[in-house]
Parts: C-alpha cells; sequence; structure tokens
C-alpha cells in the first residue's frame, strides 16, 4: 500500500505540475515588444527548466540567456551592483559554452554579452557564419558596419533587417520625417533603435545619406569616435571609460553636458540636430537648451537666433510624408511603439496649429487640428491636446 501511495503521490505531481508551470515563450528585443520585469523573471525560470531537462537545446539557451540579458537591466528592484550582474551574464555564457560550444546562440551569445569588445569579434563572425537565414545577429553586423565606418556592410545588413520584416514600418516613416527636416549635409544625434536603425536602412536605400547619423551610445566607444570625428571634422574628445558603473559618473559631468557643443564646433560647420527622441537625456539637453529650436521632429542647435516657424511651416507642409498617419496602408509589427514615438509630432504641430490659428489660415489650422487628433488618440496625451483645441 505505503509504495502504491507513493506512486500515485509522485504521478498526482507529474500530472498537475505544468498546470501551475510558467510556459516557456520567445523573448525579444525591447525593440519589438516589452513586458513587466515579472515575465523574464517566470521566462528564465521557464527556460531554466527546459535545460535542465535537455542541456543542448540551443533554443533554450538563447531565451534563457536574452531574458536574463533584459532582466539586468531592471533598476527599479534589481539591487545588485554591475559588477555583479556582469558576472551572472558571464557564468551563464560559461554554462552556454560547455554545453553548446559550437551552435550559432552559444557564438553570438559570447559576442552580445561582450559589450563591444573587440577580442570577441570572431565569435560574431561565427555566428553570422553559421546563421544562414538567421536575424538574431543582424542588429550587431549593421552596428560594426558603422562602427568600422564599412558603410557598404552596414548598408547590406540594413537591408537584410528590412527585408526580414524586423523594421516597423511606422518607424520608417517617421524617420523618413525626421530626416526630410533636416538642412543639407546635416549631423544628427540618436538615442535608441528605434531612431537608428529606420534611418540606417532610409540611407541604404538613398535616402539623405549626406546626413550623418550619430548614435549616442556608439559614439561612446573611443576608436568609432576617433574616426567620425576625424570625417567631421571635429576635433578630439575623450572622457574616463572605466567599468559602466563608474564611468556613468564622468559621463553625466562630461560626455553627456558637451557633447553637443563639441560636435557643433566641427571646422566643416555641419549643422547639429538632436531628434526629439533623444532629448529625454537632461544632462545632455539643459546646458544648450537655450540654443535648440524646434524645425519639425528635431531640434537645430544654433548659437544664432532662428525663425523656426518658417522651418516648421516648410518641413510640415512641403518636406514630410504625414499621410500614413491617417492612411496606414501596411502591416505594422510595433504598433505600441509606434503610437507612443508618434506623440513626438505633438509639440511642432501645436505650434504650427498656434500659428495658423493666429494668422486666420483657417484650412491649415483644421488640417493641422485634425492630424493632432491622430496623433495623440488613446495615448496620455490625447487629454490635454483636446483641451488645448477647444480653447477659444
Amino acid at each position: 500500500m505505503k509504495s502504491i501511495f507513493l506512486y500515485l503521490t509522485l504521478w498526482a505531481g507529474m500530472l498537475f505540475q505544468p498546470l501551475f508551470a510558467q510556459k516557456p515563450e520567445p523573448v525579444l528585443g525591447f525593440a519589438y515588444v516589452q513586458h513587466p520585469w515579472n515575465w523574464y523573471k517566470d521566462q528564465s525560470a521557464a527556460w531554466r527548466n527546459v535545460i535542465n531537462q535537455n542541456p543542448k537545446d540551443v533554443k533554450a539557451w538563447y531565451y534563457y540567456y536574452y531574458a536574463n540579458r533584459i532582466l539586468n537591466f531592471n533598476h527599479e528592484t534589481d539591487k545588485r551592483s554591475w559588477k555583479e550582474r556582469d558576472e551572472s551574464i558571464q557564468k551563464l555564457i560559461d554554462e552556454m559554452g560547455k554545453n553548446i560550444p559550437e551552435s550559432y546562440e552559444y557564438n553570438l551569445c559570447k559576442w552580445m554579452a561582450g559589450g563591444f569588445d573587440r577580442k570577441l569579434l570572431p565569435y560574431l563572425y561565427k555566428a553570422a557564419e553559421l546563421g544562414e537565414g538567421r536575424i538574431e545577429h543582424i542588429d550587431y553586423m549593421v552596428n560594426m558596419g558603422e562602427i568600422n565606418r564599412d558603410l557598404k556592410q552596414r548598408d547590406l545588413y540594413s537591408c537584410k533587417k528590412n527585408e526580414a520584416g524586423l523594421i516597423s514600418s511606422g518607424m520608417l516613416y517617421y524617420n523618413y520625417n525626421v530626416l526630410a527636416g533636416l538642412a543639407p549635409n546635416a549631423i544628427l544625434l540618436t538615442a535608441g533603435d528605434n531612431d537608428t536603425y529606420p534611418a540606417w536602412v532610409l540611407q541604404a536605400k538613398g535616402i539623405r545619406k549626406d546626413v550623418t547619423v550619430i548614435n549616442l551610445s556608439l559614439i561612446k566607444i573611443s576608436d568609432y569616435r576617433q574616426k567620425v570625428f576625424t570625417e567631421l571634422g571635429i576635433s578630439p574628445m575623450d572622457f574616463y571609460e572605466g567599468t559602466q558603473e563608474d564611468s556613468a559618473k564622468v559621463a553625466r559631468i562630461g560626455f553627456d553636458e558637451t557633447i553637443v557643443k563639441h560636435i557643433a564646433a566641427n571646422k566643416k560647420k555641419y549643422p547639429v540636430y538632436l531628434a526629439l527622441t533623444a532629448t529625454t537625456c537632461k544632462p545632455m539637453v539643459e546646458p544648450v537648451e537655450a540654443n535648440l529650436y524646434l524645425t519639425g521632429l528635431a531640434y537645430i542647435y544654433s548659437t544664432d537666433g532662428i525663425d523656426n516657424i518658417a522651418f516648421l511651416k516648410k518641413n510640415m507642409e512641403q518636406e514630410m510624408a504625414l499621410d500614413y498617419l491617417d492612411k496606414p496602408f501596411y502591416k505594422e509589427i510595433s504598433t505600441g511603439m509606434v503610437s507612443r514615438v508618434n506623440t513626438n509630432y505633438i509639440v511642432p504641430m501645436l505650434k504650427l496649429y498656434e500659428h495658423y490659428k493666429a494668422s486666420g489660415e483657417m484650412e491649415k489650422q483644421l488640417w493641422m487640428k485634425n492630424k493632432l487628433l491622430l496623433v495623440s488618440k488613446n495615448t496620455d496625451e490625447e487629454k490635454s491636446v483636446i483641451e488645448h483645441l477647444n480653447r477659444p
């Protein structure tokens, strides 16, 4: 009886365990989809369970790594130091190397975890060799093309990224309008995936190749910075590059506060723009705020006064493609992200709306009102936009 009871107990435990276990799901980057932090914790545990059952499951290892990679950026509840977080990832990578050393997943994750360490480039290139038809390495090949200033490689993999369906159509339209509002030979400072990769895709297609797109994360890589600055006639700029934890303090009082002015002092007198998507960095914006003029979906830096309303009118009326906002005849892969980034239209559109209202251009005022209602619909800004439009 005892053995039968024990058997039944074990059988019941096996039967009901899956009802309560988290189902493993693909873990994608933040640029594609965002989940609450607890979701990533659950997925980390779920994929760890899969690995425990089959240590050679390459897919499980990849998603397990990616869940933990994202969790490492949880500033709200994770009290570990950056060193501790990095050590946990390196331990995970070492374990991968023991179980699946010749896999695409291990070589890619080894590179990803290295923080652009050039000594680890063979792992990236091996992943690219092993991963014919795979997409996970594409961003890194784009990045290395940019970092090495091998624009043929950057363009090639930017097109691969677009052809693989990894670029949001809405983001392409948005970034087209960013580029469309810039002066010739402009330097555009961007902040993240969604204001950098789509711009490079457009340039790979021949659109605004005269613009130099500088991502504010990549420009902190010293040899890359040296290459770009030499091309643009910008004097060298150095700052402390210790651990991420230590250098963050120095970057706040050095790099971030001086980067816009420093780039604007280029010998070739190329105009410098700060994308609206990059203005969340207060240490960078505050020192130059009085010299930033809104001309579209970017601010131009200028020590001289600028009639930015004239630029706004020209760009909104003549240069930008705005029909996609109310006639989106395309398949969208990042609806939520596009909706959020489109709120950047609100400030320049409100300025133009007020200008049309004051100048008695009723038809254009109505046009701008309709666009404002579109870009603010179902967002946190919708109520305030409606209240503003209803003012006498």
